[in-house]
């Protein structure tokens, strides 16, 4: 399939269809703190919009989905392609059209002829070929290494062409162009710097101040310049997540990302606010099944069945999660939710499994996030386990210290609650999800069945054989429950009811490129 993205061309009325709980895209009067804000049919142009974020934005890590360029990565540069979040399928962004070989081992891309960087240099296939290459290249770290390392030739063909050819057939390559920024190879070793960060985007990276503040301003010759409403983006970073509540509150700020979940929503139902869902995450309950008894599946299902999900979506979430044991987005192509729904609450059949296995009563540790979400999820796992004969002690760590365990695969307790982005088609998940590998997966899980499942989604083209594959590996990983997610759930942020247009990519990033303020009356 290949579509232009002049699909942004003309207004509003594409943001209004892939966002229209989130801005209204409808005339109103709605009360912002003091001010009544008036919200029309049609975008406004000028003005500053000023965000806030939790980390400080990496410039040096585009290649990465690094978090601190959660708001601005997407503005200054460009991928090939963006999935659509209604349909799942590929639209293209700087890639002009695309086509797949009958046998899905090469692919042809063609690239638009009215790309520019800053800088002033054209977009070429060279510059495609630069960034594939460092993407590729193990060193770099950057996402969906593991898809591009299938990328067995490639080369320019002209200026505006490119032809790719596979080791074997990948589906998953539209998670690899998502990730993928194309970067100036003239000016890449100054990326780092914050200095120049030359990308082919509507807004041009200005300033960065390390720890404060990053200022965005719009590219004059971008190709589709009188589409972008805003003249500057200013994102502040505010690491406190309670000062961020009070920054949007008083108006110092219009969209905070990184603000707990249940104050994201409390905030969005006063008046003068909205909630914006992005993306999101899975949030598994992991186990080491070299560690006994969980090397026996009963257990594992025991601990799944045992944990009110629904619960934990209502106290934890704000009525915002998904009670899901599948590590998918609704919107995967193969979904079902029948398979989805395996483990509901039932304690009774806990208890069953439990003592089926032998297991009269269990103390154990389980390692969490120290963050405000993780701790509420393991109140509520530990009651409902305490209630099925279970003890268990949080062990509580620091993100860097939890994901250094990670990926040593080392967790330091025989249970673990994770949380994973559940923005991957699954195809890319089971190389690229920590939990989902079928070798070297934190649980250290691993049988041959489950390997050639996992590289049958790797390799299935075609709705009917990427849904059958799908099924077959969902049933075993639930059968397995070594890492199955207590709720999927999108990221929560909060917009002044002024800030309209706001969208988001697959893998959770903000799109503020149509962005548009409404004036207060």
């Amino acid at each position: 399939m290949v579509r232009s993205r002049k699909r942004w061309g003309g207004a509003a009325a594409a943001v209004c269809a892939l966002a229209l709980v989130l801005s209204g895209c409808r005339s109103a009067v709605q009360q912002q703190g003091a001010q009544d804000v008036v919200v029309p049919d049609t975008p406004q142009d000028g003005g500053t919009l000023v965000a806030a974020q939790g980390q400080d934005p990496a410039p040096g890590s585009f290649l990465k989905t690094s978090i601190g360029n959660i708001l601005a990565e997407y503005s200054v540069l460009e991928t090939l392609t963006r999935i659509d979040q209604k349909t799942g399928k590929p639209e293209g962004v700087l890639a002009k059209s695309w086509k797949v070989a009958a046998d899905g081992k090469s692919m042809d891309v063609v690239l638009r002829d009215d790309v520019t960087f800053h800088s002033g240099a054209e977009l070429t296939a060279d510059d495609v070929l630069f960034t594939l290459k460092k993407v590729r290249d193990p060193a770099t770290g950057a996402a969906n290494q593991p898809v591009a390392a299938a990328i067995s030739g490639m080369k320019a063909v002209g200026d505006d062409e490119l032809k790719l050819t596979f080791s074997r057939p990948l589906p998953n390559i539209y998670d690899l162009f998502e990730t993928m920024p194309v970067l100036n190879p003239d000016t890449y070793d100054k990326y780092a710097a914050g200095e120049v960060v030359d990308g082919t985007g509507p807004f041009e990276w200005t300033s960065w101040t390390p720890g404060a503040k990053v200022v965005l301003t719009k590219y004059p010759k971008y190709r589709d310049a009188d589409d972008i409403h805003l003249d500057k983006i200013q994102i502040n970073v505010i690491t406190d997540p309670t000062a961020m509540v009070s920054a949007i509150r008083s108006g110092r700020i219009q969209y905070g990302v990184g603000m707990g979940a249940l104050d994201a929503y409390a905030l969005s139902r006063q008046p003068g606010f909205q909630l914006i869902t992005a993306g999101g995450s899975a949030i598994p309950l992991t186990f080491d099944v070299r560690d006994k008894p969980f090397d026996d599946k009963r257990v594992r299902q025991a601990f799944q069945y045992a944990i009110d999900r629904e619960r934990v979506d209502r106290q934890v979430e704000g009525g915002q999660a998904t009670a899901a044991s599948l590590p998918w987005r609704t919107n995967t192509i193969g979904y079902d939710d029948q398979q989805a729904g395996r483990y509901r609450y039932d304690p009774d059949k806990a208890r069953t499994l439990l003592a089926r296995a032998g297991v009269k009563h269990l103390s154990l540790e389980m390692v969490t996030l120290n963050t405000p979400e993780a701790t509420g999820i393991f109140q509520i796992v530990r009651n409902n386990l305490e209630a099925v004969g279970v003890d268990v002690k949080a062990v509580p760590l620091a993100a860097a210290e939890f994901d250094g365990r990670l990926a040593s695969g080392e967790m330091g307790a025989p249970v673990f609650l994770q949380q994973a982005s559940n923005g991957l088609s699954p195809a890319g998940a089971v190389v690229g999800r920590a939990e989902l590998l079928a070798d070297g997966n934190p649980s250290h899980y691993g049988d041959d069945r489950y390997t050639e499942l996992s590289r049958h989604l790797t390799v299935a083209t075609g709705e009917h054989d990427q849904t059958a594959a799908l099924h077959a590996w969902n049933d075993h990983f639930l059968d397995q429950a070594f890492a199955v997610p207590l709720i999927t759930r999108p990221s929560m942020t909060v917009a002044s009811r002024a800030v309209q247009g706001i969208t988001y990519t697959q893998m959770g990033f903000m799109d503020l490129n149509h962005v548009w303020l409404a004036r207060a009356r």
